[in-house]
């Protein structure tokens, strides 16, 4: 079990290891994971955000994609951040 925080309330949460997303129990968030394709971060984002978010490591534009399947998406075993709104505050 990997054992995240949420990246809006910053509540712990078990997650399954081959999950590819999780819904808070703090805030009831929608959470996603992405891998940066620059730097091959592994991050957490919320799901809300639409169209990209910036990279919590090299800070660039990572587009998130409309249709996610599961086999090639980010996995919670592998996160080991999260990222920011695009562009980043």
């Amino acid at each position: 079990m990997a054992f995240l925080t949420c990246p809006d309330c910053r509540m712990s949460t078990q997650v399954s290891d081959d999950a590819i997303q999780y819904m808070c129990f703090g805030c009831f968030a929608q959470i996603i994971f992405e891998t940066c394709p620059d730097c091959g971060f592994d991050q957490a984002i919320p799901s809300r955000w639409q169209s990209a978010f910036s990279c919590g490591k090299c800070s660039e534009r990572v587009a998130i994609p409309r249709v996610r399947l599961y086999s090639s998406s980010t996995k919670a075993k592998v996160v080991s951040g999260y990222g920011f709104t695009y562009p980043r505050f």
